[in-house]
């Protein structure tokens, strides 16, 4: 059988295909939310923790060396745990991310040991659902597709800048860093939500 014209083809099966979209608009939420963390951590230490401006380097320097490790991790169970259906690994991490949002908000403490082993455990959980976002598209837009697939992922992660960074900045100015968690929570379930929607995407190209 005839392939279709590779301009028809990338048309249905990435812009026209709504689990293409849902996975993007996921990842938007997901780059929100790692990016908070990363370009505001410093900032939020010392403000909302009191800690030594000396400390909060190393401290959200373990966010990042953690989700090294998130990464490798989540996949090797993605394909153990879940038989290589990569959003159904995306779902519990960003649900788990979601809680340790919540427990870092409300904790409450300036020890630089609290605050390292729950930023560590978020930046664990975030990292792996950024990585197999991808996974998600090019099995959802085959190989022929698969680039601009996700491509398009990219495309809407980077736009979370728009909100992680600008955004964010105004509502701390504004109205303090509590509506912050509270957004970041939101981005946290929306994003969960949007991988349950792709629950069922094939662990391979069809």
């Amino acid at each position: 059988q005839e392939e279709p014209p590779f301009k028809d083809f990338v048309v249905r099966q990435v812009f026209l295909n709504p689990f293409i979209w849902f996975v993007s608009f996921a990842n938007f939420f997901v780059y929100t939310v790692r990016y908070a963390f990363l370009d505001w951590g410093p900032t939020l230490l010392k403000e909302m923790r009191g800690c030594e401006l000396s400390h909060t380097g190393w401290i959200v320097a373990s966010y990042e060396v953690a989700g090294l490790v998130g990464m490798l991790l989540t996949g090797w169970l993605t394909d153990r745990l879940f038989g290589g259906r990569a959003a159904r690994a995306c779902v519990v991490s960003m649900i788990l991310c979601t809680g340790c949002v919540f427990v870092f908000w409300k904790m409450g403490t300036s020890s630089p040991l609290a605050n390292v082993a729950v930023l560590a455990a978020l930046g664990f959980l975030i990292y792996g659902p950024q990585c197999l976002v991808g996974v998600i598209a090019a099995n959802l837009a085959t190989r022929r597709a698969a680039a601009t697939a996700i491509g398009v992922t990219g495309l809407l992660g980077y736009m979370s800048g728009i909100l992680s960074g600008w955004g964010l900045g105004v509502t701390v100015k504004h109205f303090g860093w509590n509506p912050v968690f509270q957004i970041l929570i939101a981005a946290g379930l929306i994003a969960a939500a949007l991988f349950a929607l792709c629950w069922n995407v094939p662990s391979r190209p069809r």
